[in-house]
């Protein structure tokens, strides 16, 4: 009965996505209002809500002129917008709480993958099922991963050794991909499904062994927060909906929209649609099932922060309210 009435919840709050813009566009008079968007990669799976609601121009009807800009990795637009070059970064939160360690000024204002997606991806025909297995093995990632701080607690959780290589993030896939290397060390719904087609992978994810690091989020600069609060909630509540709407049923009117976004990236619409799909349990919350996406929880940034400082990520870890708010999302 809980899960029907939950669904019932979420279908209604997805199928409003059409017309939801309505009460942002009443008030929205004269110019509309710049602000941009600086995503982690190139296009993949995790940008559908940003650019289906370009797509669907759910943005313009608010108001809202957004620049989307793809990246070149999440430390890299971290960066951009704690100096106040971009105004909202979409990164995984967990780099993000150790950036704020580093000096830079952040907060997340909405987190959408709330359930660690770090994983080794391994040949699909091989033995491998869990972390244990991976001794001996040939892994490839790269220096900047967010998996830097935690192989070394991986594995020693693990009780096995493992000969990880650092390769360029381009080189990654293709190292696998060409039998160089027996696994690598990415995101679960971003990596098994980019190799499907070139070498099939299950993942084996960190989260099993403890490991627990926050995934995809919307973070700006805590100033950006306060002056341009307005702006950033049409934002938030528009890619609150967006993620709702696609999850009822609309994966397909997603994959497009990036596609159309970006029509000179030659993207798969298959992987594209995988990686949708794979990142759908990602987005609940451990520690609140049904909550409304990108709704974050003190219990799921306590573990995280726990996982952090055991892995040497994090040597001054704060309170968990100082790496979020929930206060321009939809309750």
């Amino acid at each position: 009965m809980k899960n029907t009435l939950l669904h019932s919840a979420k279908k209604a709050a997805a199928l409003a996505a059409t017309t939801f813009v309505v009460g942002f566009a009443s008030g929205a008079a004269g110019a509309a209002e710049k602000i941009s968007v600086r995503l982690d990669l190139a296009p993949w799976g995790i940008h559908a809500a940003m650019h289906l609601a370009e797509q669907k121009q759910w943005f313009e009807q608010a108001g809202l002129d957004v620049d989307i800009q793809d990246g070149t990795g999440t430390i890299a637009t971290l960066q951009m917008v704690a100096a106040g070059h971009v105004d909202v970064g979409q990164v995984q939160l967990g780099n993000m709480a150790i950036a704020m360690e580093g000096g830079l000024e952040l907060i997340s204002f909405a987190g959408w993958a709330r359930t660690g997606d770090l994983a080794v991806m391994v040949d699909a025909a091989s033995d491998v099922r869990k972390a244990s297995d991976l001794g001996g093995k040939r892994l490839a990632t790269f220096a900047t991963s967010p998996w830097a701080p935690f192989i070394k607690p991986f594995f020693k959780a693990a009780g096995v050794e493992a000969s990880v290589s650092m390769v360029s993030p381009t080189a990654m896939i293709s190292t696998y991909a060409s039998g160089n290397a027996d696994g690598f060390m990415s995101l679960a719904p971003y990596g098994v499904p980019f190799v499907q087609k070139l070498r099939p992978a299950r993942a084996v994810l960190a989260a099993d062994s403890g490991i627990s690091f926050p995934s995809f989020g919307l973070v700006a600069h805590p100033d950006t927060l306060k002056s341009r609060r307005d702006t950033l909630r049409k934002l938030t509540q528009i890619q609150q909906r967006a993620w709702e709407y696609i999850y009822d049923g609309h994966v397909e009117e997603a994959v497009q929209a990036i596609i159309a976004q970006r029509p000179g990236a030659k993207l798969d619409p298959d992987v594209l649609r995988d990686q949708i799909e794979q990142y759908r349990p990602f987005f609940e919350s451990p520690s609140a099932k049904g909550l409304r996406f990108g709704l974050q929880t003190d219990e799921d940034w306590a573990r995280a922060i726990a996982s952090m400082t055991a892995a040497g990520a994090l040597k001054k870890a704060r309170e968990p309210g100082a790496y979020y708010t929930n206060e321009l999302l939809e309750k």
